[in-house]
């Protein structure tokens, strides 16, 4: 179902997704019936030749798929890159034409965009971000960009005023008393199906400094703290919240105590939360369904990744993926994060929190194979199908894999099929970190390096300010 929005220049039309995600998974498949390339392959190049000048370097974070004037158009921001190096939001054509640099972030209204995608808002046809610094006033004097954030706002399809409309600015210098803030903005958020306002988490901030689950107005009013994190039930998240049927449900990064162990004995490697809303929102606690232990039987170290739910068996379950962890051989970036090198794994929100019958290991990866890959950050995406990810390493040419499997009901295995891998043709870009989405039958995704040749603006060891690549699907 699409609902058209009149913004006086264009006609953009928000999709509406009925899922169990509550309309908020902007991934899922548009149909657009956008052309894809004949092979894959990349379809822009950063900084590349013909690039416009200060196009944006090392997108960390996932497309968003937009219908404006009928046509799919595709938004996404850089991390660093642009005319003051803070960051850019941009705009491309599925086929890679008209590539435009729709906002450059110059501090002061934000800098460093990244993870996840901008949530487009079915209630009013906005896209929503994060940014993870801006200028700050504490303390003093005001650092280039403090580490704290902002959300934003703005419509696809017209032009972005300057300075961009921040819907909320994070200020959070640690305080010690209530009010409190967030700090560190690394995801994306839920959208209420029904208000329209906005769920999310910063990575600190918080009464405790170790991060803040949050919900706020679209207009930036009615700022609430749901939930404190702590090192005992899991701190620093990242990713995004998804809203499931009430309840929102997140990944924290580091630590929650392991079950068997005492209070403060022994901390994991990150954990998966649920905290159910309530009328009206008010802070409260947060159930913790699974607390991270590491290689080799358990997932560490979700590195923004969120949880796609999936009916299996007329059951939701949650699937999602950690960087480390797992039967797979130690990854050198996963020795002091779990060991192992990334997991599949899947939630029984319905079962009792903690126990082994709400967690399953869905697959090991195997690290540098032709066949599969390595560190899997951010997410799936499930197009009613498949559930779709990306590594950042392994494949044959070491520069990453996409891959796709069917779910599987809660308790299974599987081994995920190989789509595509990173390195295959000369122009391809290195290391996705982030989700793809799906347009007709196409996948897109981007890599924070490669493409263009030249070293990364801040890695001399590896080449490129990354790429938007395209995947066919076979049928």
């Amino acid at each position: 179902m699409k609902r058209w929005r009149n913004t006086g220049a264009v006609l953009v039309a928000v999709t509406m997704l009925w899922s169990c995600n509550d309309g908020n998974d902007n991934n899922k498949d548009e149909n657009f019936g956008a052309t894809p390339p004949p092979t894959p392959g990349t379809i822009y190049i950063f900084g590349g030749f013909g690039s416009p000048a200060q196009d944006g370097a090392e997108p960390k974070g996932t497309l968003t798929a937009v219908t404006i004037n009928g046509n799919p158009v595709l938004f996404g921001r850089t991390a660093i890159g642009g005319t003051n190096g803070c960051g850019i939001i941009f705009s491309v054509n599925p086929d890679g034409t008209n590539y435009t640099v729709q906002y450059g972030f110059g501090g002061s209204d934000g800098c460093d965009p990244r993870h996840d995608a901008m949530t487009l808002n079915p209630i009013d046809g906005k896209l929503y971000g994060t940014t993870q610094g801006v200028n700050q006033t504490i303390p003093t004097p005001p650092n280039t960009y403090g580490n704290w954030g902002q959300i934003f706002s703005f419509t696809p399809g017209t032009s972005i005023p300057s300075p961009i409309n921040a819907v909320h600015t994070f200020a959070n210098p640690s305080p010690t008393v209530a009010p409190f803030d967030g700090a560190q903005q690394h995801s994306s958020f839920a959208i209420d199906p029904t208000s329209g306002s906005l769920y999310g988490q910063s990575a600190s901030g918080g009464a405790n400094s170790a991060g803040m689950l949050y919900a706020v107005n679209t207009d930036g009013t009615n700022f609430i703290d749901l939930y404190d994190f702590t090192k005992d039930n899991g701190r620093d998240p990242h990713g995004r919240i998804i809203l499931v049927n009430g309840v929102l449900y997140g990944i924290a990064l580091s630590d929650g105590v392991l079950p068997g162990s005492g209070a403060g004995t022994t901390y994991g490697f990150g954990s998966v939360y649920a905290y159910t809303l309530t009328k009206p929102l008010a802070n409260g606690s947060a159930t913790v369904l699974h607390t991270f232990a590491g290689a080799p039987s358990d997932g560490a170290f979700s590195d923004h990744g969120y949880l796609t739910p999936v009916t299996v068996g007329g059951k939701t379950i949650l699937f999602g993926m950690t960087q480390c962890g797992g039967s797979g051989p130690q990854n050198a970036n996963c020795k002091d994060n779990g060991g192992g090198s990334g997991v599949i794994f899947q939630i029984d929100p319905s079962a009792a929190p903690g126990s082994s019958a709400a967690f399953n290991l869905v697959y090991s990866f195997r690290a540098i194979s032709a066949t599969d890959g390595a560190l899997p950050y951010g997410s799936l995406m499930y197009d009613g199908t498949y559930l779709y990810g990306t590594t950042s390493i392994g494949g044959t040419y070491g520069n990453g894999t996409v891959f796709r499997f069917a779910p599987v009901a809660m308790g299974g295995t599987t081994t995920p099929t190989l789509l595509y891998q990173l390195g295959a043709h000369a122009s391809d870009g290195i290391k996705p970190i982030d989700n793809v989405i799906k347009i007709g039958n196409t996948l897109y995704g981007m890599t924070v390096y490669g493409g263009a040749t030249g070293p990364s603006p801040d890695d001399p060891t590896v080449t490129g300010n990354g790429a938007i690549f395209a995947i066919p699907l076979p049928p």
